[in-house]
């Protein structure tokens, strides 16, 4: 019977009961008893549901297994890889300036342009200077004919001066007989005396000439310093007029050219930049911590290769020598390379990538970047959960996809350990996970 049921039954026993009581009590009663009725119908109902429902096994928990992927590896020998950021550098740089002061008559070069050793580049107007070199060439010539009279005259005047002293021993003779005339009164006084002044006189000829022989030193001497005064002056208005052609002093590629023809130069003034193109270094900064074995490798002169990619095209270059210094801020010290191949596609000013090849290091591992957490710890997969690692990091790889790799190391990896590349955000040591295959 339903609850509904049970309840009209009731209802149509109520004036039956309410006639056996007096009609004080019929009201009264019928309001007690009908919630009563109610609820001991709701307790045999819910009792009635309780023991005819369906039982449903416990449910058992299940640990979550986290899907990763892992790889299997085994140490051995690698090259670590360094990625450093450069700069293009041209340490030859010239700065071509004007010795003399002309005006530009000729510009053969023009910016960015390539030339070759002894290629004409300015040329500047060399008619004064033409003008200069004549008047040096006549001052140098007429030094020259001075010179050669000089030595004309004194082969004159040695050749004189023996005659002069041949003449003077025939006065001193004629003297001689002068005097014994005289002694015999055969000649007068007054001729003796003149006897007597012809040897003074040719005395005093003997003494001038035989100056003049002495004295010839010392004039070739002053000729010969102003005859090397002027050839000094011939050769530097040689040297000027030669300064008007500007060539290239090595192949290289000009930087600019701020003049025109026209244009007055003075001497001093810029007239072009050039660098050689074989000449390009690369700055980069090397980290502190790769300092050690860049500095060991250097003095044991191994080579440190490098290379760079610029517009498609491959760029090698070596480690020459480190920087002399470094700023507070920097997180390493400059490395200066040379640039061994394809130094035709650099310009001084272009930063590159630059991937150095580091000492070749021993018992090294090649990992992913996904599988390192942190600087120093990885996981390994030891039956079915994650058991970290603490490792050195070693440097950096690329392999033949042109992937960056970690190079790793610890006394812990062995041959055939699986270490799992992918990154959780609940890593932990213990954690379960079901390797992807």
């Amino acid at each position: 019977m339903s609850s509904g049921q049970t309840l009209d039954y009731l209802e149509s026993l109520m004036p039956e009961i309410a006639s056996l009581f007096h009609p004080r009590y019929a009201t009264w009663l019928l309001k007690a008893a009908l919630p009563l009725a109610i609820l001991g119908l709701a307790i045999t109902g819910f009792m009635l549901l309780k023991a005819t429902r369906a039982v449903t096994p416990p449910v058992a928990t299940q640990e979550k297994a986290w899907r990763v992927s892992a790889i299997e590896i085994a140490p051995g020998r690698s090259i670590p890889n360094l990625l450093l950021y450069g700069t293009v550098e041209a340490p030859q740089k010239a700065e071509i300036r004007a010795a003399i002061n002309a005006d530009v008559a000729k510009v053969e070069i023009r910016e960015g342009q390539t030339v070759a050793a002894g290629d004409l580049l300015v040329k500047l107007d060399d008619r004064d200077y033409t003008l200069i070199v004549r008047q040096r060439e006549a001052d140098l010539q007429e030094i020259e004919a001075q010179i050669a009279s000089e030595q004309t005259r004194h082969a004159a005047n040695r050749n004189a001066l023996s005659r002069e002293k041949a003449l003077l021993e025939l006065t001193k003779r004629a003297v001689t007989r002068a005097q014994n005339l005289n002694n015999r009164k055969m000649i007068s006084a007054s001729a003796l005396d003149e006897a007597l002044q012809a040897v003074e006189k040719q005395a005093l000829s003997l003494n001038t000439r035989q100056l003049e022989v002495d004295d010839h030193t010392a004039r070739l001497t002053q000729l010969e310093a102003r005859r090397a005064r002027a050839k000094a002056l011939r050769d530097q208005a040689r040297l000027d007029l030669r300064r008007v052609t500007i060539t290239a002093p090595f192949a290289g590629r000009v930087v600019q050219t701020p003049v025109a023809p026209g244009n007055r130069v003075r001497s001093g003034d810029l007239l072009l930049e050039i660098y050689p193109v074989g000449e390009l270094e690369i700055r980069a900064q090397i980290p502190f911590r790769a300092l050690p074995a860049v500095r060991a490798a250097l003095a044991m002169h191994r080579s440190l290769p490098a290379k760079a990619i610029v517009d498609e095209q491959p760029i090698t270059a070596r480690l020459d020598r480190l920087g002399g210094e470094t700023g507070q801020r920097n997180g390493g010290l400059d490395g200066l390379f040379q640039v061994a191949e394809g130094a035709q596609w650099l310009v001084p000013g272009r930063v590159l990538t630059l991937s150095m090849d580091l000492p070749l290091e021993e018992n090294v591992v090649a990992l992913p970047f996904e599988a390192l957490y942190g600087l120093d710890r990885i996981y390994r997969l030891e039956d079915a959960r994650m058991a970290a690692l603490t490792i050195e990091r070693v440097g950096e790889q690329r392999n033949d996809n042109g992937q960056v790799q970690v190079l790793v190391r610890s006394p812990e990896l062995a041959a055939g350990d699986r270490i799992i590349t992918t990154q959780l955000p609940n890593a932990i040591t213990g954690l379960k996970v079901e390797v992807q295959e």
